[in-house]
Order: structure tokens, then sequence, then C-alpha cells
């Protein structure tokens, strides 16, 4: 695969000022022959939900920013994707989650892992450091409770074109994403590997504020 066209997607609801940090992670990416589209979702007919200001200076024709109605994760995400109007031209499709921390080279060792074999349809990774709250924890965190199907973090998935087409034909929406996501691959026979990228990702694990906490609206 030579320089494959990567489409970066993050579904975002209710975190600003980490879909901010997010998109910072993308543009921050050594690997840079991509776009990074985002969907961003809020309630029925709620305020306050125009974040352009908080953004609007990060912006390039790499960003590609959308509005909808928060819906189930799985159509969030595939809306984030299919509203790019060449979306079936890109070689491959990156969650980024927008919570999440993406360390530079992220990209290139999910492109590094499909050249080096062209059998595989979807990559994901174990993660070796988790941001709680402030305190950083070592380990090695693997899956969300997936082991028999052998998937890592589902923040981690990559995958192409055959895998993205795979879960367009979900219409039970019985769990989360990634387990949606799985099943449908797992189902299809495809075949999944594991991409070296855990120490270039941090999970974050957020909570309340310690010192306006009580400022907390909802």
């Amino acid at each position: 695969m030579n320089q494959p066209k990567i489409l970066c997607f993050t579904s975002s609801y209710h975190r600003p000022k980490m879909l901010r940090s997010c998109i910072e992670d993308v543009k921050n990416q050594s690997y840079q022959n991509l776009i990074h589209t985002i969907n961003i979702t809020h309630d029925p007919n709620e305020q306050g939900c125009d974040y352009s200001c908080l953004i609007s200076d990060l912006l390039t024709e790499k960003q590609i920013i959308k509005d909808t109605v928060n819906q189930h994760t799985h159509l969030n995400n595939l809306y984030a994707i299919m509203s790019v109007p060449d979306y079936l031209s890109y070689d491959l499709f990156v969650k980024f989650d927008d919570d999440d921390i993406y360390l530079k080279n992220y990209l290139q060792e999910i492109v590094d892992t499909f050249e080096g074999n062209d059998k595989i349809d979807i990559v994901s990774s174990y993660i070796r450091n988790q941001l709680n709250g402030h305190t950083l924890y070592p380990g090695l965190y693997d899956n969300l409770g997936n082991e028999k199907l052998n998937y890592h973090m589902p923040m981690t998935y990559a995958f192409n074109k055959k895998a993205l087409l795979a879960i367009t034909k979900i219409t039970n929406l019985w769990h989360f994403d990634d387990v949606l996501w799985r099943e449908e691959w797992n189902k299809a026979g495809l075949i999944n590997e594991t991409v070296s990228n855990s120490r270039n990702i941090i999970w974050y694990i957020h909570g309340k504020n310690v010192s306006t906490g009580n400022f907390l609206k909802q």
C-alpha cells in the first residue's frame, strides 16, 4: 500500500475541551496523508452546543466538522465516516476517541502494520498507560470484555474498506459500537491482528473536577 489515504473519525458528545485536544492529537501525527472527520452530537433542541469558537483556530482543509442530534454510538461514528462524500476512496479508517491521548507516531504504526501484512482487515492494540484523573498508572490494559474474539482496546480500532462495508450492514443496535463491530467482523470472517501501539496511546479516565466540582449543574 503506497501512502494510503487515512480517514480518521471521531464522534463527540458533550466533551468540547477534550475534542479540542483530540483535534490537536490528529494534527500532530507524523503520518499526514489523512483527513479528520468529526461528528459533534447533541440532544434535540439543546442550547449551547455551537463549539465553533473553541476549535476554529485549529481547523484546516484536513478537518471536516458535522453537527448532528445524538444517536446510538454506532450511528454517530458511521455518520462521521459517511459524511465524507468520497469516503469509499480511502484505504484505512482509524477511530480516534475524543477523550484519549494519541501520540505522534500512532498512525504511522497502523500504516506500517497494514503494509506489512496485506491479508489483515482490522488492527487493535494493548495500552500501557492509563491516566486516571491526575494519576498515571502503568500497566498492560487489554480489551473490555471481548477476550474470546481476540480484539484489544476499542479506542484503538483501525480497519480497511472491507471491514467498513461489513459494519454498514448492522441493523440490530443491541450494544455499543465496538461490540457490534467485532461481532460483525467475526461473523464475516475478517482477519484482525495486533498493532504495536501500546506506547503511543494513553487511556484517559476522567471525572468531576476536584476544586470546582460543586459548580457542576448536571
